[in-house]
């Protein structure tokens, strides 16, 4: 299959080709017999078109994200891990790139990353998951760790013999580039500069015209944004010539507009209104609103240093319409990076807790194996005792049996003497019970000897079992601490998490009421400021609802900053901080709340504050969703748990429905207090929650049974 060529994307003709050889590529692998060889064909065959559909600058279509699919089913079912990675890592760049889904991006880069593991370094995809694990962490403004990505990345793509040699140097460059940017906002801007430049050498080494015009214009930025002029324009003209050799007109328009700004700061006006309005007519022509908020600001400085005051005041409308529409995208933009910021937190705080209790599970697999293994121990040495005192009895019988041979040869012997020399009879016999008895001095001085070894054996087996004893019992003993150690650790960290939720949530209760208060309360004053009796009817009624939506929305930001971390929670417990809650949903919504706290305790403030956050969550729901007029949260005690009710008589919902992320947070909460809970759903019927709370362990002395 062809490389692809980065500087032709835009180029339908071409690109289309591709897609049809890789169509064609596909339906011919489909019809080889099934060997390793040939599955490997036809895995490469679904990545090349989900990375032509990828590239293709003009596709819309999820087609990217189809083949992606489609490379991992197939790697899974042929269990080619390689494979299953590739595929992992464009489903990534579908979600992270064209769908801005960065929870999800970060999950399939976790995925990927344990996936690597078994893969050697020389075909591993690894740099490809630091290098996005960099972009999400530059997201959370996680710098330090976006930095240790990214250098982890640069330092496994040289090991990688998959990628060719230009598109190697080329990610290197991107890397080195993501890096610089980093260090220009750690205002690190000397390191900045020598990253960018080391990306514009590393470009101009491949073929690829495209990147390297990217690295000159982002060089550019950077001598703009340090107010030097001179240094930025040899960039730019570098950049505007190879923006013509790929005839690309929006390109040199956005080299046009920097242009106009860098001429305007070095005097030199004629030549900066030329680059402006030449900027500014292709930017109306493709409705590009970035090079017209560019060109229009430097016409703007242009017409000022040339005496036009008419010319500029038009640019400066044109600067701030442009600039408000901008504004506009940018809120929403940055609205949606704090939602996807939190869920990324939540993300990677479900995998740390994955990793401790992997970490404590594998804790006790070493713990049983080393118990395994002082058994195993000591049964080797009761056997080898046992085996030490058979071979002493042997020897002994050994010994007997030798001397009851000694003696019968003797007696057979001194009968054949007797018989044969009477005449010597008396002597022979003398001599008979002098070696008799010499022989039972010798056998029990032998018998001796062996039962005092073998008694001086024995104190040692002994001696060895009870020393075998006491470091049984010591290891015994080590590994209990060490359990106990763990599970304070582990209270430790579960007050930790508890602490770094609690400080968050002020912060962003905080942020909530200082920032965006402070905001709608300026659009408020604002808005007053106008005389609405001068404006036409139909705009005297616009404002009249503006100035009604801004303190909807200015109540609703003190709410959602109280409800965060109410005081109450903290200092007067649960049940005031849910009484205060219940009084203010009364007083400023259409659902009646009722609460019975009767025998609701006092509870551990980690419980307190679990409970607090499932009543926001379905009370929310049911403002939101319920259609309801009646809500009740109840608490009863009985002597082996607390049970805590919230109901409504609103529309139900199907209990085999209830997979949305509130819920899942809902269980998550459960979870972590040891806890669990019910639904009780009809349509028509109302919607019932129990949540129960066992009296045991951790949390019996929450409350008194």
């Amino acid at each position: 299959m062809p490389d692809l060529n980065f500087d032709r994307q835009g180029d339908y003709q071409y690109m289309d080709s591709l897609r049809t050889l890789g169509h064609r590529y596909i339906r011919t692998t489909e019809r080889l017999p099934h060997t390793l060889h040939n599955d490997t064909i036809q895995l490469e065959g679904l990545r090349y078109m989900a990375i032509v559909f990828k590239q293709w600058r003009n596709d819309t279509s999820d087609s990217s994200l189809f083949y992606a699919t489609k490379l991992v089913h197939q790697a899974q079912i042929r269990r080619n891990t390689l494979y299953l990675v590739r595929g992992l890592m464009l489903e990534e760049y579908y979600y992270r790139v064209r769908k801005n889904d960065y929870p999800k991006a970060l999950q399939i880069n976790q995925r990927a990353s344990i996936l690597c593991s078994g893969l050697h370094k020389a075909n591993s995809p690894l740099w490809q998951v630091q290098m996005n694990m960099g972009g999400i962490h530059v997201l959370l403004r996680d710098y330090p760790r976006a930095l240790q990505s990214y250098q982890a990345s640069l330092a496994l793509l040289p090991q990688n013999t998959l990628v060719s040699k230009q598109n190697r140097k080329l990610l290197m460059a991107q890397v080195v580039m993501q890096i610089g940017d980093i260090y220009e906002r750690q205002q690190k801007f000397d390191a900045a500069r020598s990253q960018f430049e080391e990306s514009r050498r590393l470009n101009r080494e491949t073929t690829s015209l495209t990147n390297s015009i990217y690295a000159d214009d982002r060089l550019g930025d950077f001598y703009t944004t340090r107010h030097q002029p001179e240094k930025a324009i040899p960039y730019y003209q570098e950049s505007l010539v190879g923006w013509k050799q790929l005839n690309n007109p929006v390109g040199e328009a956005s080299v046009w507009a920097r242009l106009a700004e860098c001429y305007v700061q070095t005097g030199n006006v004629a030549l900066a209104i030329s680059y402006g309005e030449q900027a500014m007519d292709v930017a109306k022509r493709q409705d590009n609103l970035r090079i017209r908020q560019m060109a229009s600001q430097a016409l703007y400085h242009a017409y000022r240093a040339d005496k036009q005051p008419e010319k500029a005041l038009a640019q400066l409308e044109e600067f701030n319409v442009v600039r408000d529409s901008l504004t506009k995208q940018k809120r929403i933009d940055e609205t949606l990076a704090l939602q996807n910021e939190y869920a990324i937190r939540l993300v990677r705080e479900e995998a740390e807790k994955r990793q401790l209790i992997q970490h404590q599970e594998l804790m006790d697999v070493r713990r049983q194996s080393e118990i395994a293994r002082l058994r195993a121990e000591a049964e080797r040495e009761q056997i080898a005792g046992e085996n030490r005192m058979n071979q002493l009895r042997q020897r002994i019988e050994t010994e007997r049996l030798r001397a009851d041979s000694q003696r019968s040869r003797l007696e057979q012997r001194g009968r054949i003497e007797s018989l044969s020399h009477t005449i010597e009879q008396a002597s022979l016999m003398r001599l008979f019970l002098v070696c008799m008895l010499a022989m039972l001095l010798i056998f029990f001085a032998v018998y001796y000897r062996k039962s005092r070894l073998i008694a001086h054996q024995k104190q040692e087996i002994e001696g060895l079992n009870r020393g075998l004893e006491g470091k049984v019992t010591e290891r015994t003993a080590e590994l209990k601490l060490a359990n106990d150690q763990l599970r304070a650790k582990n209270r430790e960290i579960e007050d930790a998490l508890l602490r770094g939720q609690t400080l968050e949530r002020k912060r962003m209760a905080a942020d909530l009421h200082d920032s965006l208060g402070g905001l709608l309360a300026a659009i408020k004053v604002s808005l007053s400021a106008l005389n609405p009796t001068q404006l036409p009817e139909r705009e005297q009624q616009i404002y009249r609802n503006l100035l009604g939506m801004t303190k909807e929305a200015f109540a609703e930001v003190r709410y959602l900053s109280h409800n965060l971390q109410p005081d109450e929670l903290e200092k007067q417990g649960l049940s005031e901080a849910l009484a205060r809650l219940v009084n203010k949903l009364n007083a400023s919504q259409q659902v009646a709340f009722q609460l019975d706290n009767e025998q609701l305790p006092r509870l551990d403030k980690a419980i307190e504050f679990n409970l607090y956050s499932i009543c926001i969550e379905l009370c929310s729901n049911i403002l939101r969703h319920s259609e309801a007029t009646e809500a009740d949260i109840i608490f009863r005690r009985f002597p082996t748990e607390l049970n805590m009710i919230v109901k409504d008589n609103g529309c139900g919902m199907d209990p085999a429905d209830a997979t949305g992320m509130g819920l899942r947070n809902i269980q998550a909460r459960m979870d972590a207090i040891r806890g669990r809970y019910e639904v009780h759903s009809g349509e028509n019927e109302g919607t019932t929650f129990i949540f129960i709370l066992p009296a045991s362990s951790d949390v019996a002395s929450s409350f008194p049974v």
